[in-house]
């Protein structure tokens, strides 16, 4: 019987476990991202003339893009059932995520992806006109907070960064505190303040500058944009978020290498220029 030269025998050797490692890659190792996504314009934007043109959306077709290795999956979920997913260590990305709150700190983030201008309130005209009377403009949110005249309402799983505790503390589970529900609570959250069924929220310039593009409306039903004097001047970091396990680190970690090619992306910054404004903070 001949034998095999050594040169040869490990060159086969390593040809074997090259192929053993694409089918089955190392424990806990993606490879295969699962991105989380839901309805909530401008970040997805599921239907109408700008569907698929979210800032989101955007994100997640460049990261596949610049990822192609690795094969991608879209699971579109409610926002609150993407974050019991994701805090029961499900594997799931969610591709836009304030970075590294402390709501979600246990999540593994990429690199920062894109920084938003900071929260605002939205208000309908009548109660913007007395807001800004009793506390201000830019407005003083913790004195607002606790204005049981005014009624505040929020998408379910929506959460605002240094804000947030302010909101824990002071309106949460109080009387004039609502919680709105749905797939598109969203957009049915702008319709209730127009409608004056709620007074005001918090969230970005663009959430108004979305519903003014899609939903017509007369001056004397317009939303109205407050700045808010505990965030002025400061920006958010914006990052994809993965579940706390193996899988999710390594999957952020995957993402990180098309973070740069994603920034310099000429789609994904022109629909950040649309949504956030051109004077946005890059």
């Amino acid at each position: 019987m001949k034998l095999i030269p050594t040169v040869l025998l490990c060159g086969m050797l390593a040809l074997a476990n090259k192929a053993h490692a694409l089918t089955h890659p190392e424990p806990g190792k993606p490879h295969e991202i699962i991105w989380g996504i839901n309805v909530a314009p401008p970040f997805h934007i599921a239907n109408g003339d700008y569907e698929g043109e979210g800032i989101c959306d955007v994100l997640v077709d460049v990261m596949q893009d610049q990822l192609p290795q690795l094969s991608h999956h879209i699971r579109r979920l409610p926002a609150r059932r993407i974050t019991l997913l994701m805090k029961r260590e499900k594997n799931l990305c969610f591709p836009c995520l304030i970075k590294r709150s402390s709501y979600n700190a246990e999540f593994n983030y990429t690199e920062t992806t894109h920084k938003y201008p900071p929260h605002g309130i939205l208000a309908h005209t009548k109660a913007a006109k007395h807001i800004i009377d009793r506390y201000g403009n830019p407005v003083s949110f913790e004195a607002l907070a606790q204005d049981t005249d005014f009624r505040f309402a929020q998408p379910i799983e929506r959460r605002y960064g240094q804000l947030q505790p302010l909101l824990d503390k002071h309106l949460i589970g109080q009387s004039h505190y609502r919680i709105v529900t749905g797939d598109d609570a969203q957009v049915n959250l702008m319709t209730m303040l127009l409608s004056q069924r709620v007074d005001y929220t918090i969230d970005y310039e663009m959430i108004k500058r979305y519903y003014d593009t899609t939903h017509q409306r007369s001056s004397q039903e317009q939303l109205v944009f407050l700045p808010i004097k505990e965030s002025q001047g400061q920006s958010i970091e914006g990052a994809i978020g993965c579940s706390n396990n193996d899988w999710g680190r390594q999957a952020a970690a995957s993402l990180n290498a098309a973070i740069s090619d994603l920034q310099n992306n000429e789609a994904f910054q022109q629909a950040l220029d649309v949504w956030l404004g051109k004077n946005r903070p890059k």
